[in-house]
């Protein structure tokens, strides 16, 4: 949907994917959407010299999500979500949704 405005069907989804999920690493971004990875991480440094997100290192995984100081952080917000709107409830639980398993009983915490 917003192909023609990014130039690239893996950078729409890329932010969607940031915007639903908040923050993520690149091998998990190509594996849900059967990316090549170095594309994925092309495109993640691209918008980060940008200024559109941000990267930290969380041990040895670079986690990047949307930049809270990028000047239309707003706008680009309220434009994905009105994208995630018309997307079909099958592709947005399939893709747009983490699945998130509960903590082992005995696992320490």
């Amino acid at each position: 949907m917003l192909e023609p405005l990014l130039q690239s069907e893996i950078k729409e989804k890329i932010l969607l994917y940031l915007y639903a999920n908040g923050e993520s690493y690149a091998r998990e971004i190509s594996k849900i959407f059967n990316f090549n990875l170095s594309t994925v991480q092309n495109q993640l440094l691209n918008l980060e010299q940008g200024g559109v997100l941000y990267s930290k290192l969380k041990g040895k995984v670079r986690l990047f999500g949307l930049n809270p100081r990028y000047p239309f952080k707003k706008e680009i917000e309220a434009l994905l979500e009105k994208v995630l709107r018309f997307i079909p409830e099958e592709e947005r639980a399939k893709f747009y949704n983490r699945r998130l398993r509960p903590r082992h009983s005995r696992k320490p915490i």
